[in-house]
């Protein structure tokens, strides 16, 4: 048994390096931030040319339906380049460094907002994008008590039921749902990027689950076989989802705008499943590799 211990240890230990170069929180490299983008209006209105910000406010979006070219000026003084020329009839993204700055300086004093500009150039007319940062209230403390509760159940159920059948069920379920968690919050991430294939943004946001996956996979199913390898598998998937992949998601729990598509509080309970549910699997996987195999549940 010490040998499986050792085992369990050393693939955690090979995989936590991965956390040093973690995959985006969601897809398309978006994160969860305290602050959100809004176009007010355009100074002055041009028919024809639509701004917006998207993305919950990560990327601003030009649909030119004009006959002109649209050019997005940079900031005065500045190298940066990369900001979009949008030819008559075409559809640009892109992240505005004004943009930026505005979220970056924070709110005034006493203020859930800030103002911001982007200048832009249709043929021989300036055009202001007139937006502002807001900053919504931050999400209830409570999250992290979820993420507690998600790791004391499979925790204590699974060490009390270790050499038990039923404690074996535990696990195996416990692990199922970090499994599902992980795969709801992947599924709903997406979907937001606009201008990205869906299945490409799938391996965006799967990063190292592609390896958690199967992995509790094979981990519940021999675990309900009573197979002694099951309760190892489960132990090693709940690391990789609790220390590896879920630790990027985390800011989930605490950033007011979050970039998934089936609402920021499902999203928030899905990683505190993950996070709090992947440790609870840890302690009952070697809870049940100490006490040594059962039978099957």
């Amino acid at each position: 048994m010490p040998a499986r211990l050792l085992l369990l240890a050393a693939l955690v230990a090979l995989l936590l390096p991965a956390g040093a170069t973690p995959a985006a929180a969601h897809a398309g490299g978006l994160t969860s931030a305290p602050s959100t983008s809004r176009v007010v209006a355009l100074d002055p209105p041009l028919p024809g040319l639509e701004v917006r910000a998207v993305e919950f406010g990560a990327r601003l979006r030009i649909d030119n339906a004009t006959a002109l070219p649209v050019v997005v000026e940079p900031l005065p003084g500045s190298a940066v380049s990369g900001l979009p020329v949008v030819p008559p009839g075409g559809r640009a993204y892109w992240v505005d460094p004004r943009v930026l700055l505005a979220a970056s300086a924070g709110p005034p004093p006493g203020e859930d907002s800030a103002a911001w500009t982007v200048p832009l150039r249709a043929g021989d007319t300036r055009v202001l994008v007139l937006g502002e940062q807001l900053w919504p209230p931050p999400p209830a403390p409570g999250w992290w008590a979820v993420a507690l509760a998600a790791l004391l159940v499979p925790a204590v159920a699974g060490v009390l039921g270790a050499g038990r059948p039923w404690g074996r069920g535990v696990l195996a379920s416990s692990t199922a749902v970090v499994l599902a968690a992980h795969l709801v919050h992947v599924l709903g991430s997406a979907l937001v990027p606009e201008d990205r294939s869906y299945p490409i943004m799938l391996l965006s946001a799967a990063g190292y689950a592609l390896l958690g996956w199967p992995l509790g996979v094979a981990g519940v199913w021999l675990t309900l076989r009573g197979r002694p390898n099951g309760p190892l598998l489960c132990a090693v998937a709940g690391g990789l989802f609790a220390l590896v992949i879920a630790p990027v998601d985390a800011f989930t729990l605490v950033d007011a705008v979050v970039p998934f598509a089936w609402g920021a509080d499902l999203d928030r309970l899905v990683v505190a499943l993950t996070l709090g549910g992947g440790l609870g699997v840890v302690v009952a996987g070697m809870a049940a590799l100490r006490r040594g195999p059962v039978p099957a549940s």
